[in-house]
């Protein structure tokens, strides 16, 4: 009787010296050592951040393919064209050999011109080189299912070329343009992308606030990173820099 309580002692300390473990503290010294110290939590730490030579499915392989192939009449989950599938991972893999992008018929499709074109030129036409580009290498890379955490610094200054541009182009073009874009909508330049910000729609869609369906598409909306740099760039005057 005795070893079990002294057992459920020992093991209460430990319990409670871990229950009770804080995450170190950071001391900001006032320079006159008279006790004042402030004592402030350390800072954030990125713990994924995103590697500049990696291509990552969930942040940009998911996004285009949503936003270019897996829509409504083509490889959503309600038409899946050809018995194809273009909304989540594990169906994209039918269509991917890992390390091996001319063996991925996910790589054949979207170099196919004329009427084999994918997508179709009606439907925003094909991928850019540099979309394709990623696509073979996340492909050369053994098109892992990864993400990261891209840092975002609220005070940082928000470029259209160099940060709006490409969100959009990524996450939205491929609806969003062509010779019948959806909703009416095509958001392929400056001045068309910059009307929907300043009056407000492109932030309704984004946050899906104010009877506005939430965009992209089919997802859970944009990373939060992205729609603060959107608003952040809006918030500027939306400028052409």
């Amino acid at each position: 009787m005795k070893l079990k309580f002294s057992f459920f002692i020992v093991a209460f300390v430990i319990l409670t010296m871990y229950a009770c473990k804080h995450p170190p503290e950071f001391v900001l010294d006032d320079g006159n050592n008279g006790g004042n110290d402030t004592i402030v939590n350390p800072p954030w730490v990125n713990p994924h951040p995103c590697d500049p030579d990696t291509v990552y499915f969930v942040n940009q392989v998911l996004p285009l393919l949503i936003s270019s192939c897996a829509q409504p009449d083509c490889h959503d989950a309600i038409t899946h064209e050809d018995d194809v599938r273009m909304y989540n991972y594990s169906d994209i893999m039918e269509e991917v050999d890992p390390f091996d992008p001319d063996g991925s018929d996910l790589i054949d499709v979207i170099n196919e011109t004329g009427d084999n074109m994918m997508p179709p030129s009606g439907s925003g036409g094909p991928l850019s080189q540099q979309q394709i580009n990623m696509l073979v290498t996340w492909i050369n890379q053994g098109a892992l299912n990864n993400e990261c955490i891209p840092d975002c610094d609220p005070d940082a200054i928000v470029t259209f070329a160099g940060v709006v541009q490409p969100i959009i182009q990524n996450s939205c073009q491929g609806c969003h343009s062509g010779n019948n874009p959806s909703a009416n909508l095509s958001l392929t330049n400056f001045s068309q992308i910059s009307s929907i910000a300043l009056d407000g729609s492109i932030m309704n869609s984004l946050n899906g606030a104010n009877g506005a369906t939430l965009m992209p598409l089919n997802t859970s909306g944009l990373p939060q990173c992205q729609k603060d740099q959107i608003q952040a760039w809006i918030n500027a005057g939306a400028p052409n820099n």
